[in-house]
């Protein structure tokens, strides 16, 4: 469609890693655009009329939100599709893929409930941009009270979230059998896998991806109890099983 598609994004919004890497495994070139958190909702609702990021913009059509740009793609780049074209296969992975979009909230929630506040979590924020350190001195406390207001991270909430966490991760390991090397539907990849991997994948923090800037053997002692049984299940393993052999990059 557009010799420049650009996906205008968070680098660290695991939400736009789902639309990467449905862009790599389509082998669609294109550049990203970074956005200010909180000044980015004029951008988008000029694009897209949305407050969220994702969004692609490709020749004269601008798609905002992960999904509607993944049904997108499977329209106008049916190549490499990710999506079954009929049949019981079809209906498993449209389910999944809704299913993991919505864990990811819970996922986003829990995890700046762990984190929020080390100054690891900015770095991976801002530093795309090259601000000022003085610049950057004022806005993250103001990006940080603006995440917690946003996202609820409240002690209650934040508890309730890691219950919906470990529900997905068990959905994961029904899917796979406990085996890290299955598919969730089928014998290959498909976008409930992107979506499953890619919304979980702060967890994991594979090398590659914005968050391994956050690496688990520098976690407080807290941190790192928290994280450790998703890493070691089969679920977290199967995480890392995709990106290592499934996340292509271009």
């Amino acid at each position: 469609m557009s010799q420049t598609r650009i996906l205008y994004q968070f680098p660290i919004s695991h939400y736009c890693e789902k639309s990467r890497w449905q862009l790599d495994h389509k082998g669609l070139p294109y550049v990203t655009r970074n956005l200010l958190p909180g000044p980015h909702r004029v951008r988008t609702r000029l694009m897209a009329n949305i407050d969220t990021l994702p969004v692609l913009r490709d020749g004269k059509r601008t798609i905002g939100d992960s999904t509607k740009i993944a049904y997108y793609l499977e329209k106008y780049y049916p190549h490499d599709s990710l999506i079954p074209a009929a049949g019981d296969d079809r209906q498993k992975v449209i389910e999944l893929e809704q299913q993991f979009d919505r864990y990811g909230i819970y996922v986003r929630r829990w995890m700046y409930g762990l984190v929020l506040g080390q100054a690891a979590v900015m770095d991976a924020m801002f530093d795309p941009f090259h601000l000022p350190k003085f610049i950057k001195s004022l806005l993250v406390p103001i990006t940080e009270r603006g995440i917690a207001q946003l996202y609820g991270i409240r002690p209650d909430k934040v508890a309730a979230a890691g219950e919906k966490v470990l529900e997905g991760l068990a959905l994961i390991e029904r899917h796979i059998k406990g085996d890290p090397d299955r598919y969730l539907v089928g014998d290959k990849l498909t976008l409930a896998d992107i979506a499953a991997a890619s919304l979980y994948a702060p967890l994991l923090a594979p090398p590659g991806t914005p968050w391994d800037m956050m690496p688990f053997e520098q976690q407080p002692e807290s941190v790192q109890q928290a994280l450790q049984p998703i890493r070691d299940s089969a679920a977290g393993q199967w995480v890392l099983r995709r990106y290592q052999k499934d996340r292509v990059r271009l």
